[in-house]
């Protein structure tokens, strides 16, 4: 037993409880200063040798799950072996949790920064060997100020976006842009979901994303101006984790007209393409996106897509593959808490521009697939594992055609 390990136990033995809770956010911050310090450590960012480690929530189905189980997904689909890190059940804590892993040609980290820290906690932080790359999300143009510290324990910060990217401007290590890789195969032969209607449209956000960026009453708002109780047009929005915000799901559900169903469940992969693959419109009335994966997704699967004209999406959406809506500035107000950026400023969509574009697109059944057309060469042209690998820094790039040739 270490020194460490054993005062730890003196500690929470001999220490009274109600000690233990008044001085646990001091000892939260030494501990964290304690895995800062470890961490800045020299880590042998110029090793080129060793495996490339992808670090993620590969048991997760929210987004930045998706963004590490993509990568991983590209970089074998090009023929490079890669290395897969559960950082499910990371930690902070005074020891390491993991066994010791050899040093690796690059550390792949799709975690943002508080969950870094957790991660290289549990591994050891004197134990991650290697150059070592983030991949963060986030949705505001100013990163949070402890994001633009603990980027100093990388050796390079991935944004999926140019707009994420400028957040990140003023961060602790280079920047660069590494949109997410999207696999066409995986939508060519996707059968529709039944239809339900003449026209349909869906909307699609988690509820641990926030629902004030998301906007779904902006979009129900935006159908009701378009067709409103016209029973021959129906609006999905496919929501998830609406369990755990009980009022905010019931505010919701009050506000959908007889054509809008929610549908608060999580559900298969496969049923969502489906139901995106099925619909006349994919609506994203978003406040702000740091990349826009279901806008992306919409294009890969020929639905013609009508978006808010502001901040990730752009790098992928133009005026040629979606009906892009106008927006103002307005200070960011999260009731969840989950975006609290004093200062920070976001979009807000019209809605009635909103409702125009989806008239347009029953009134014109030649515009939706003009757009769906546009959208499928827009993925093959700059979101294939190909597009992305291109992105990657070259010695990132260099180590996999390694590993590659070493079969």
């Amino acid at each position: 037993m270490s020194a460490l390990t054993l005062a730890r136990a003196v500690w929470r033995l001999a220490a009274p409880r109600r000690l233990r809770l008044k001085l646990a956010p001091t000892l939260d911050r030494r501990l964290k200063d304690y895995v800062r310090a470890g961490a800045r450590r020299p880590h042998g960012s110029d090793n080129t040798e060793g495996p490339i480690r992808i670090v993620g929530y590969f048991s997760g189905d929210h987004g930045i799950a998706a963004s590490a189980k993509l990568a991983a997904r590209a970089f074998e689909t090009l023929g490079v072996p890669v290395e897969r890190v559960d950082a499910t059940h990371a930690k902070l804590g005074w020891t390491p949790k993991t066994a010791p892993l050899e040093p690796a040609a690059a550390w792949i980290f799709h975690l943002n920064a508080p969950e870094l820290l957790a991660e290289l906690a549990t591994l050891g932080p004197r134990r991650v060997i290697g150059p070592r790359y983030g991949v963060w999300a986030w949705e505001l143009p100013v990163a949070p100020a402890g994001w633009r510290k603990d980027a100093a324990l990388l050796d390079e910060v991935w944004a999926p976006s140019r707009y994420t990217a400028l957040a990140f401007a003023e961060v602790g290590a280079p920047v660069r842009v590494t949109p997410h890789p999207l696999f066409l195969d995986d939508y060519r032969d996707v059968t529709p979901a039944p239809r339900r209607a003449a026209f349909q449209a869906v909307a699609l956000f988690d509820f641990n994303s926030s629902a004030a960026r998301k906007n779904p009453q902006g979009v129900i708002e935006a159908f009701r101006r378009a067709f409103d109780d016209d029973a021959s047009a129906e609006l999905t929005i496919k929501t998830q984790n609406g369990h755990g915000f009980p009022d905010l799901l019931a505010a919701l559900r009050a506000e959908a007209p007889a054509n809008v169903r929610i549908v608060d469940e999580t559900w298969p992969y496969a049923e969502v393409k489906a139901l995106i693959a099925g619909s006349d419109a994919l609506i994203s009335l978003h406040r702000a996106e740091g990349f826009g994966l279901a806008p992306a997704e919409a294009l890969a699967l020929g639905c013609p897509v009508v978006a808010t004209a502001y901040s990730g999406v752009l790098d992928f959406l133009d005026a040629t593959n979606a009906l892009l809506v106008p927006y103002r500035d307005v200070p960011v107000d999260d009731p969840q808490g989950i975006y609290t950026c004093k200062g920070a400023t976001w979009a807000e969509p019209d809605v009635e521009a909103a409702a125009a574009a989806l008239r347009r697109l029953r009134a014109d059944p030649g515009l939706g697939a003009r757009l769906a057309a546009a959208g499928r060469r827009t993925v093959a042209e700059r979101l294939t594992p190909e597009a992305w690998f291109k992105t990657l820094p070259e010695k990132v790039q260099a180590a996999a055609l390694r590993l590659k040739a070493a079969g």
